[in-house]
């Protein structure tokens, strides 16, 4: 039997955990190891473990198409993390797609470091300082549609009531009677950062924002094309990014939101409601935060 190793090969979206690209663990025999000082995020295994017992076994069937799988996506579609499982041979060679890649399991380190603008992209993790960092969490069962989360975003960065230059803004679908705040995500791995030609674009230290340097900024928009979330908007006069900064930690829209449709903080974590003495979203803990 093949031991295995399970890699996170790309972030696409937000992982709330955060997984980064480079994560790993193994599976030995039937036993499951993970780095020391590192964890695995049990919603993520949970989708490649039907395929782990069969991917231990050589396969020698011609038409098999278990030896030319081994890509898995993590089922949060917000976080679309993808999955690769190596099968490690007796030599401690990693093999995945029928080919050996020679990587020996005793070189390769616990952190699975990312380089250059996928570095500066990835959110700050457990690995760099303890938690996730809070961001924008959305319950869209309690959004009026107001649009007062708009109104407070471009004052507190425009000086003005000005809701096409909100970096929040609600998507409405009339028909169906939904109204739907659409945020930043602060993506585990912002793909905006990754896009920039210009290294504009870089990570808030403290709060984890996306912050757009004008300076840099050539105004190609290509971080608000590379957005899956749709949440970039650009300026019409400057040309800039519209992209929410947190507001350095203290979110002018959450502020605002009466109906508590807008949190700031962790999925699960409802310390940070707004505003003080707002009634509660119904059925608060169903359901799952954008």
């Amino acid at each position: 039997m093949y031991d295995l190793r399970i890699v996170v090969e790309e972030v696409r979206g937000f992982c709330d955990m955060p997984m980064r690209p480079g994560d790993w663990c193994e599976l030995r025999g039937s036993r499951l190891y993970i780095p020391e000082g590192r964890y695995f995020c049990m919603w993520a295994l949970q989708s490649v473990l039907p395929l782990l017992p069969v991917k231990q076994r050589r396969t020698l069937e011609e038409n098999d198409w278990v030896p030319r799988t081994f890509r898995v996506a993590c089922p949060d579609p917000d976080g679309m993390v993808i999955l690769r499982i190596d099968q490690i041979d007796p030599r401690g060679d990693s093999v995945h797609g029928g080919a050996a890649e020679h990587v020996r399991t005793a070189d390769v380190g616990g952190e699975g470091k990312l380089q250059g603008a996928e570095e500066s992209a990835a959110v700050p993790g457990p690995g760099s300082g303890g938690s996730p960092p809070a961001r924008l969490l959305v319950d869209r069962r309690v959004c009026s549609g107001c649009r007062s989360c708009e109104l407070a975003c471009s004052l507190r960065h425009e000086g003005a009531f000005v809701p096409s230059l909100s970096r929040v803004w609600v998507r409405k679908d009339e028909p169906a009677g939904v109204d739907e705040p659409v945020v930043c995500r602060q993506c585990g791995v912002a793909r905006c950062v990754q896009v920039c030609p210009c290294g504009a674009l870089s990570r808030d230290p403290r709060t984890g924002a996306v912050l757009v340097d004008a300076g840099l900024c050539v105004r190609c928009g290509d971080c608000a094309r590379a957005c899956p979330f749709g949440a970039i908007r650009i300026h019409p006069d400057t040309a800039l990014p519209l992209i929410c900064d947190l507001c350095e930690g203290d979110p002018a829209c959450v502020a605002r939101c009466v109906t508590g449709a807008l949190r700031y903080g962790r999925p699960g974590d409802t310390a940070r409601m707004a505003p003080a003495g707002a009634p509660a979203p119904a059925g608060e803990g169903e359901g799952r935060d954008a």
